[in-house]
């Protein structure tokens, strides 16, 4: 009488290549991911320089360039959308320079407000 099933397989390995080049498309998502949003506003800090790309939408940008629009005098955590519209100098009290707000999270939630001022 013989096994319906067959003979007993030796489980599959994956190949130390597969392995390697799974590895390296990950790593490569990442990077692209990444210098995909360097320059996005969420990533700006205290003295970087922003050019406003479209309605809600800023860029990092250099400084020197005469598409900077605003300085980033700093940033305050934990802040729903409506705080950043309501008045600037509640927001942003510790820097009297501020001529504009900018708010950065999800809809609904708290984010980010920059605290901007002009620079033409």
């Amino acid at each position: 009488m013989t096994d319906a099933a067959g003979p007993p397989q030796a489980a599959k390995r994956r190949s130390p290549i597969g392995v390697i080049i799974l590895v390296v498309v990950a790593v490569a998502v990442i990077a692209g991911i990444w210098y995909a949003n360097r320059d996005q506003a969420m990533n700006a800090k205290a003295g970087d320089c922003l050019q406003q790309t479209g309605k809600d939408e800023l860029k990092i940008v250099d400084c020197a360039s005469a598409d900077a629009q605003y300085t980033v005098l700093g940033k305050v955590g934990g802040k729903e959308r409506i705080e950043s519209t309501v008045s600037v100098t509640k927001v942003c009290d510790q820097w009297p320079e501020t001529t504009a707000t900018f708010w950065q999270g999800k809809e609904g939630e708290k984010g980010d407000v920059l605290c901007l001022k002009a620079t033409k």
